[in-house]
C-alpha cells in the first residue's frame, strides 16, 4: 500500500511481526499529514496491528517520535519498533521503550548494520519477498492472522477469527471468520475452502457476507472477483 499525498510515500507492507511502514521523503509535518491520513482511510483494516516503522535516515527525536506513537495509538495500532540510521533516532526510540531492530535484519543488537552486510542485503532484511504462509492449525476467535503472501491453513477458522493475507487464503477445513484476500489491492486473489461459510469476505477492495439461513450441505468453494463483485462457485476439480 502507498499514499502519495502531498508528493510524500507511506509504504505499508505486512511482515511475520505485523506491519512495516516505511516513511518516504519530504517534510517532517508533511510526512506526519500523509501518514495520518493513510491511518484514517485504512484504520479497520489496519486496526489491532503491530507495526514497525522504518524512518531511515531522518532524524526524529523524542518528542518526534512519541507524536508518532501517539498517532498509531490512536488509531488502535501498537508501534513497537522503529528502524532508522543514525544513532540519535535509535536512541530516542529506546528511551520510549521501543525496539531498534526486529528478527532477521541485518543488523548488530544496536541496530546497527552489520560490516560486510550488502545494500541489497539491508533492504532484503527490510522488506522481505512475500512467500506462503503455512498453519496446521485451529484458528480460534480472537486471533488475527496477517501476512504479506499467501496463507494455506490446514484446519478450521473459527467465527470471531480474522486472516488477512496479501495473496491468496486456502483454507483446507472449515471457513467461519473473516478474510481478507489480496489486501493490498491485488482483484486477481482467490478464497478457497472445504466449507465456506464465512461471516465477511474481502477481495482487495470488494465486500460479500454470507447469504442468511442455514444451508443443508457444504462443498469445497472457492471465491474470485468476476465484473467487480465476489462470487463463490464450485472448486473444481479433476475427474
Amino acid at each position: 500500500m502507498q499514499n502519495q499525498a502531498n508528493g510524500t510515500a507511506i509504504n505499508i507492507k505486512g511482515t511475520r511481526d505485523g506491519l512495516l511502514f516505511t516513511l518516504g521523503r519530504g517534510e517532517d509535518e508533511a510526512v506526519l499529514i500523509a501518514l495520518a491520513q493513510e491511518l484514517t482511510a485504512k484504520r479497520e483494516f489496519l486496526k489491532g496491528s503491530k507495526v514497525t516503522l522504518d524512518v531511515g535516515a531522518r532524524p526524529l527525536n523524542r518528542s518526534q517520535l512519541a507524536r508518532l506513537l501517539k498517532l498509531f495509538s490512536e488509531d488502535g495500532l501498537e508501534l513497537w519498533a522503529v528502524l532508522a540510521e543514525r544513532d540519535s533516532t535509535r536512541d530516542a526510540a529506546r528511551q520510549l521503550g521501543l525496539a531498534t531492530r526486529i528478527p532477521g535484519s541485518a543488523t548488530d543488537l544496536e541496530g546497527n548494520y552489520l560490516r560486510g552486510a550488502s545494500e541489497p542485503e539491508r533492504n532484503a532484511a527490510a522488506h522481505p519477498t512475500p512467500g506462503c504462509l503455512l498453519l496446521r492449525e485451529t484458528v480460534r476467535s480472537g486471533r488475527a492472522i496477517h501476512h504479506e503472501g499467501d496463507v494455506v491453513i490446514i484446519g478450521d477458522v473459527n467465527p470471531g477469527a480474522e486472516i488477512i493475507a496479501g495473496g491468496n487464503v486456502i483454507v483446507w477445513g472449515r471457513l467461519r471468520g473473516l478474510v481478507h484476500a489480496g489486501a493490498y489491492g491485488d482483484h486477481t486473489t482467490l478464497i478457497c475452502a472445504l466449507e465456506l461459510n464465512p461471516t465477511q469476505l474481502r477481495i482487495a477492495d470488494q465486500i460479500a457476507v454470507a447469504p442468511e439461513g442455514k444451508r443443508k450441505k457444504f462443498i469445497p468453494e472457492q471465491a474470485t472477483i468476476r465484473q467487480g463483485q465476489i462470487i463463490a462457485e464450485a472448486w473444481p476439480t479433476r475427474a
